[in-house]
C-alpha cells in the first residue's frame, strides 16, 4: 500500500493513454483498499480470497487482460512516462518481436536514487544481443531486465509464468527465446525500488538452493552437455 500509488501514477502519466490497468489484491493485510479508493474509476480491481503469490497473480492478470500487449509492473516499481510509447514503437518496427524491455536503475523507499551497494546491482544489465548470444549468455545465469512488454497472445501460447520462485522471469525469457529474439531499450525507463520487503532478496537458506533452481528452470531449454573427466595418474 505504501508504494502502489507511485506505480499507478507512473502508468497514468504515460504519453500513451489507451491502457487497461489491472490491480490484483493478493489477500493483502495492509490498508490497500483505502489507498486504492482514489483510483477506483481508473483501475479494474481483482482479488484473491487467500494469498496465492506473485506467479498466480501475474498469470491471472495476463489471462484477464483484454489488450494486445501486456506489461507486468510490480507495485513497488515505477516506469518513465515514455515507456509504453517506446516499447510499442519497437513492436511496430518488428512484427516478429514478442518481448520488449527497458533497462533499469534503482530507487530507495522514498523514490530517490539508490546509491549504496546492493546485491541487485551485481546482476548483469541487459543489452541487445542476437538470439544465439542471449541463449549462450543465459545458460550461465540471469540478466537484470527492466519492466517488459509482452504480446498477450504469446503469454497464453507459452503457458504463462512457471513456478520457479525468483527465477520465474528467467524461465520466461528462455521460453520466448525458443521462438524469437527479444529487444532491449537502452534507457533506464524502469525504476526498481530497493526496500526491506523485496522478495527477490533471498534468505540464506533460499540462496543455497539457487543453483538447483537455475538447473531446474533451464533444463528444458538446453541440450545436456557431455561431461569430460580427465584422470591424470601419478
Amino acid at each position: 500500500a505504501n508504494f502502489i500509488p507511485h506505480a499507478l501514477d507512473s502508468v497514468l502519466n504515460q504519453t500513451y493513454k489507451a491502457v487497461e490497468i489491472l490491480v490484483l489484491d493478493d489477500a493483502s493485510t495492509d490498508n490497500l483498499a483505502e489507498v486504492l479508493k482514489p483510483y477506483a474509476d481508473k483501475i479494474k480491481l481483482l482479488k484473491f480470497d487467500e494469498n496465492r503469490g506473485t506467479i498466480q497473480a501475474i498469470n491471472q492478470m495476463a489471462a484477464r487482460a483484454e489488450g494486445l500487449f501486456y506489461v507486468s509492473l510490480a507495485a513497488d516499481d515505477t516506469i518513465e512516462p515514455q515507456f509504453l510509447e517506446k516499447a510499442l514503437a519497437e513492436f511496430k518496427a518488428d512484427a516478429w518481436l514478442e518481448f520488449v524491455a527497458s533497462q533499469t536503475d534503482f530507487i530507495d523507499e522514498k523514490g530517490n536514487t539508490f546509491s549504496a551497494d546492493h546485491p541487485f546491482k551485481t546482476i548483469p544489465k541487459a543489452f541487445n544481443k542476437t538470439r544465439d548470444q542471449w541463449l549462450a549468455h543465459m545458460y550461465y545465469g540471469n540478466v537484470y531486465f527492466g519492466v517488459g512488454m509482452y504480446r498477450t497472445q504469446t503469454l497464453k501460447q507459452v503457458g504463462g509464468w512457471g513456478n520457479h520462485g525468483v527465477l520465474t522471469d528467467y524461465e520466461m525469457y528462455l521460453k520466448l527465446l525458443q521462438r524469437e529474439n527479444i529487444k532491449i531499450i537502452h534507457e533506464n525507463l524502469t525504476h526498481t525500488r530497493i526496500h526491506d520487503g523485496n522478495k527477490s532478496l533471498l534468505k540464506p537458506e533460499e540462496a543455497r538452493k539457487l543453483r538447483q533452481t537455475y538447473h531446474d528452470a533451464k533444463i528444458p531449454y538446453y541440450q545436456p552437455r557431455m561431461k569430460v573427466i580427465i584422470a591424470t595418474p601419478f
